[in-house]
């Protein structure tokens, strides 16, 4: 079984399950491209203080280029976060039902209108470190909030998708994180055990996530939003970065 190397810790596993967004991918281009693309049809369907109000109920602010990234828009998959965008709508004035149709036709619009890699750039070190481990024998895997699809499309077009075994996105799962389901959905489709993984992310869902599937290890990096005092509440240990991982 191949070594991991974290900090001053050595780790034997055989699969790596990485976060997507503030683990490989800076969060912040991503968040703020999507965020661009929903505003623009949303305010084509139902106007600029419809839009307005889906900024506030979402955590955005774009004339000021400003995000929660703690608030819906950061953290939720889509399918929650389109109810929180229904419920902005309703409270402009649409019934339940015409608000819900708007919110999904709009989501869809910008899906659409938006480009590989959705705005997704990859952090420092990323590339070398993912390579690297694959060379020595790990199985890679990503668990991810974004969609399935335009996961695999961006992590194409950054060059490192044939890097990965496997991929799930919220849609592949009942329950999306802090639940254990992506991550046994991942063992299943790269028949590891958790007692061989280890769970690498940013956010306290991604730790949470991995105690939950009893994992071996989960390790926080601090690329993300989430603060080291926060992060070794959970994690086993925090490092800076995915870039500091090495093997023996």
């Amino acid at each position: 079984m191949p070594t991991l190397i974290a900090g001053k810790k050595t780790i034997e596993c055989k699969l790596v399950v990485f976060d997507k967004d503030g683990t490989l991918i800076d969060y912040r281009e991503v968040d703020f491209e999507l965020a661009r693309a929903r505003r623009k049809t949303i305010e084509q369907l139902v106007g600029k203080e419809a839009a307005d109000l889906w900024e506030r109920a979402v955590g955005v602010n774009l004339k000021e280029n400003r995000m929660d990234f703690h608030g819906p828009l950061g953290t939720l998959p889509e399918r929650d976060e389109l109810l929180v965008a229904t419920t902005a709508l309703y409270l402009k004035g649409y019934q339940l039902e015409e608000a819900r149709r708007l919110a999904q036709k709009a989501y869809s619009l910008a899906d659409e209108a938006m480009k590989s890699p959705y705005g997704s750039v990859l952090l420092e070190g990323v590339t070398r470190t993912l390579q690297k481990l694959k060379k020595h024998g790990f199985k890679l895997a990503i668990a991810s909030t974004y969609a399935h699809k335009r996961t695999v499309e961006s992590l194409d077009t950054l060059g490192i998708a044939s890097l990965f075994d496997a991929v799930v996105g919220p849609e592949d799962v009942v329950n999306g994180k802090p639940s254990p389901d992506m991550i046994f959905e991942l063992l299943e489709e790269t028949n590891c055990r958790a007692d061989e993984t280890v769970m690498v992310g940013d956010s306290m869902s991604d730790m949470k996530m991995g105690k939950n599937a009893n994992v071996k290890a989960c390790i926080g990096v601090l690329t993300g939003f989430t603060q080291r005092q926060d992060l070794e509440k959970l994690a086993d240990l925090v490092i800076d970065s995915v870039a500091q991982l090495d093997v023996i």
